[in-house]
């Protein structure tokens, strides 16, 4: 695994992939109230966080207790921070995943 490649297509990819979607859901990007993302590692989250300009507050990382559990981490993230209080009913949620084979998506769901 070639760990810097892997780290700049991320870094590419993934803001690509959250506009697309928000342009074709015809959403404004701030209107999005919570966005859950592939739990890769703290660092990359963090700096996919930046680039986007997403408050912190409206981005989970929950990687303390569980680590990086590849197909795993969104469900398992979505579940640490309903259990936190941090998700509302209603709330639009964006999901991202990204990894292996240079492979990602997205999608917007509406908490129930």
């Amino acid at each position: 695994m070639n760990g810097p490649e892997i780290f700049d297509f991320t870094l590419k990819a993934v803001p690509s992939v959250v506009l697309q979607l928000a342009a074709k859901a015809e959403v404004d990007i701030n209107e999005i109230d919570f966005f859950v993302f592939h739990q890769a590692n703290q660092f990359m989250l963090e700096q996919l966080r930046k680039k986007m300009k997403i408050p912190r507050d409206k981005f989970f990382v929950g990687m303390r207790c569980s680590g990086n559990t590849v197909s795993s981490t969104i469900p398992i993230a979505l579940k640490d921070a309903a259990d936190q209080g941090l998700i509302k009913v209603g709330a639009l949620i964006m999901l991202v995943g990204f990894g292996v084979g240079y492979s990602w998506g997205g999608t917007l769901v509406r908490w129930q």
